[in-house]
């Protein structure tokens, strides 16, 4: 997780006219061999309106990464005013040292596009706890609000906003702990470059109201959508619908608002119903912003719900890894290349069109389908893939359990259609695969893939079919 994840912690956008974005239904975007000489991108995670994402290797400390290639503002120049101001406001986010911010490691441009290396974590997003379990309890909604109002304090000490505070933004490892991620990108990268680009800078359902009066976002809107995000945890629901149409939501924004929490039917504490309300004003001038007060707010209601939050981001952990189990199982030994590619994320102001004219659900998860299994990786040998899958064993016995059934679930099929199901290191890819689901308390599918793994042992023993 944290740069990006499997729930699209690289975050999306709509276009500027409140569709979403054409680059949802590309394939995955062609990337260098080596970013600056030192990462190697080893898998897509996701597609925002900032750039595109891959988990990464660092060749000179051997470590997973995740690289942000800000493809909004290609053509940066090296000796350049904002390559100055790129590598100031990067060194800025850098000195944030705070455990609810996610860790800058390096920065740089590669052939003009600037690029953010960043630390990965191992969980899922507050978008994607919403997805699964809609309304969150009273401990869980303070929990994760109480997390991100800590990280937006440092962030500001620091003197960086976020200006994106969304919830595939906000990170929830497998102990609970809140993450924020993809802070101050569109300062990082200029908003002028963005706006000659035509990248929408935030996210119409969490934006501030002053930011789409085109004011330049302060601390407050920061505030504002935090306030949004735990309307979202409270009820289920987004403030504005369910509505990709950028001018409906505006219309509803600068117009009626957030819907109040005080007095409405939601069975919420009252503080924490004033508290949403006064964050969500829309005069960010009368908003509630400091953090000190937010806390007071929410400790009292956080009892047990760390514990609770590590539960929900477990889970969703398991749901993910049996998936991705599942669908090697059916992996197919042909695959049409042309066929259409969806996009490997989602995001909850960006729908992605349905199948079939489907009717549009803001939280329809979109996974990685056997075909694209096989675009992605049509270019990993059986050498890489046994390099990679020895990585996986080591992430399993290391306790990263999720990152490796992520990883295995890629690896797996690769073995599968150029090694064949019988080969040994096919079955070691599915036996340990098999391992992750059972730490991960999936005991019925790991059962049945070790049955798996066993049936085929047994027939390259005794020479017959199953």
């Amino acid at each position: 997780m944290g740069g990006p994840g499997r729930d699209g912690l690289a975050g999306g956008a709509p276009s500027v006219d409140g569709r979403p974005d054409a680059s949802v239904e590309a394939s995955p975007p062609a990337v260098p061999v080596l970013v600056a000489g030192r990462y190697r991108p080893v898998r897509f995670l996701g597609r925002g309106g900032m750039g595109v994402v891959h988990e990464a290797e660092d060749t000179r400390l051997d470590r997973r990464v995740a690289v942000k290639m800000l493809t909004a503002v290609e053509g940066l120049a090296g000796d350049s005013e904002a390559w100055d101001r790129f590598r100031r406001e990067a060194r800025a986010l850098a000195r944030i040292d705070h455990p609810g911010v996610v860790t800058l490691y390096d920065s740089g441009v590669h052939d003009g596009t600037p690029y953010l290396v960043m630390q990965v974590l191992d969980g899922t997003t507050l978008a994607g706890l919403v997805s699964a379990a809609g309304r969150l309890p009273t401990a869980v909604v303070c929990t994760v609000a109480f997390g991100m109002a800590e990280a937006l304090e440092a962030a500001h000490a620091a003197g960086v906003l976020h200006r994106d505070v969304k919830p595939t933004n906000v990170g929830i490892t497998r102990s609970g702990r809140v993450v924020l991620q993809d802070f101050g990108l569109a300062r990082l990268a200029g908003e002028a470059a963005i706006t000659r680009t035509g990248a929408l800078v935030g996210t119409p359902q969490f934006m501030a109201p002053e930011a789409m009066r085109g004011v330049l976002p302060e601390r407050a809107a920061d505030w504002y959508g935090l306030g949004v995000c735990m309307y979202l945890m409270i009820t289920g629901e987004l403030p504005f619908g369910p509505t990709v149409d950028f001018g409906a939501i505006m219309e509803r924004a600068l117009g009626e608002g957030v819907p109040p929490l005080t007095g409405s039917r939601w069975d919420c504490p009252e503080d924490l119903c004033r508290l949403v309300d006064d964050l969500c004003r829309q005069d960010p001038a009368l908003r509630r912003q400091d953090a000190e007060t937010v806390r007071d707010v929410l400790l009292p209601l956080t009892y047990g719900g760390t514990e609770a939050l590590a539960g929900l981001a477990t889970g969703r952990a398991r749901e993910d890894a049996v998936r991705d189990a599942r669908a090697v199982q059916r992996f197919p030994e042909t695959a049409d290349p042309d066929e259409e590619v969806p996009e490997y994320l989602w995001d909850e102001a960006a729908v992605l069109p349905s199948p079939r004219d489907a009717p549009q659900d803001p939280f329809r998860p979109v996974t990685l389908s056997d075909t694209t299994r096989r675009i992605v990786l049509g270019s990993m040998t059986p050498q890489s893939a046994l390099s990679r899958q020895r990585e996986a064993v080591n992430l399993v016995q290391r306790g990263r359990l999720q990152e490796a059934a992520q990883m295995l679930a890629v690896v797996v099929p690769v073995c599968l259609s150029t090694l064949g199901p019988d080969h040994p290191t096919t079955l070691t890819g599915q036996y340990w695969h098999a391992v992750c689901l059972a730490r991960l308390d999936a005991g019925r599918d790991a059962i049945e893939l070790f049955s798996r793994v066993n049936r085929r042992l047994a027939r390259r023993t005794d020479g017959h079919d199953d």
